[in-house]
């Protein structure tokens, strides 16, 4: 029990430790400007489409001898659906461009564009940001 303790222990004071490390730098927001990106786009039409159904129904007389007789009706209902023409649409999608200096004085542009991210625009000002590392390597 001693142990599990201490391992716990020393798991939750790395994590704190962890925790505490996480660089920040101060980015200086010059400008923001909005746009919208159009993207054009394409339905194919649909060929008409026709369904008939038939109901039957009669009642056969034995004449005897091998012969019958039958007198019957038969009603048809035809549906159809039209078919569509194609077309073409215009989809609008919101896009921000932040223009930032970083403190060694780099400009950058930070591009959101909606629909990948919820995008928000920044007010000229300093603003102080956590560094996210991605550590990326290749499969081997």
């Amino acid at each position: 029990m001693k142990r599990a303790t201490s391992a716990l222990s020393l798991l939750l004071l790395s994590t704190i430790a962890l925790a505490k490390d996480k660089p920040r730098i101060t980015i200086q927001v010059v400008d923001t400007q909005t746009s919208t990106r159009e993207r054009n786009y394409y339905v194919p039409g649909t060929n008409a489409q026709s369904r008939t159904n038939c109901d039957s129904n009669a009642t056969a007389i034995d004449l005897g001898g091998g012969m019958a007789s039958a007198n019957g009706t038969t009603t048809c209902t035809t549906t159809t659906t039209p078919g569509r023409p194609a077309s073409t649409g215009v989809l609008y999608i919101p896009q921000a461009n932040v223009h930032a200096v970083m403190p060694d004085g780099t400009h950058v542009t930070l591009w959101c564009q909606q629909g990948f991210r919820r995008c928000e625009t920044l007010n000229t000002g300093s603003y102080v940001a956590e560094i996210f590392r991605l550590d990326v390597r290749p499969r081997s």
